[in-house]
């Protein structure tokens, strides 16, 4: 009987059932901050596969705008958590000039004026050039020179030094 009892556990220890296969692992996600000429300003969210490219973090956007320039980034260019993506407007040749009868001489018109152009006025890099055109395309183009003050990080005494060489 304890043979018999022997020969019955062991045939509980032989076991043909596979192997439970391990859970997959978590899918890893990453957030993008777009903002610009998209249709839906917004952080988005995408599972990330190994092989997400600027192009995804636009199209989750919504898209770009007919005012976007696409020419002006690298929609190719591999994303990371947390990258922010700024599709630029598109610089139309016909609202540079001035079209008020007087002559613009060397001034730098703040609602078409690019990064490199703002860039060229005394005090304003890259970044805050950057702000500039950031403000102009969520709030809509200057009406006055004094609205260019509502830019973060430029003061009174900024804006004095900037006032004679810009227009709008």
């Amino acid at each position: 009987m304890a043979a018999l009892g022997i020969l019955f556990l062991i045939g509980f220890m032989e076991d043909d059932t596979p192997p439970l296969k391990p859970p997959p692992p978590p899918v890893k996600k990453i957030s993008v901050y777009v903002s610009g000429q998209v249709e839906n300003i917004s952080v988005v969210e995408l599972e990330d596969n190994g092989d997400l490219h600027l192009v995804d973090a636009v199209n989750k956007a919504g898209g770009m705008t007919d005012l976007a320039d696409a020419d002006a980034v690298n929609l190719a260019e591999k994303l990371t958590d947390g990258q922010h993506i700024h599709i630029p407007t598109k610089e139309i040749l016909l609202q540079e000039k001035n079209f008020s009868g007087t002559s613009s001489g060397d001034l730098v018109n703040i609602n078409t004026a690019d990064v490199e152009q703002l860039a060229t006025l005394k005090g304003i890099g890259p970044a805050m050039a950057q702000r500039i055109i950031d403000y102009r395309e969520q709030n809509g183009k200057f009406k006055t020179i004094d609205e260019l003050k509502n830019v973060r990080g430029i003061g009174q005494k900024k804006f004095d030094a900037l006032k004679d060489k810009i227009t709008i």
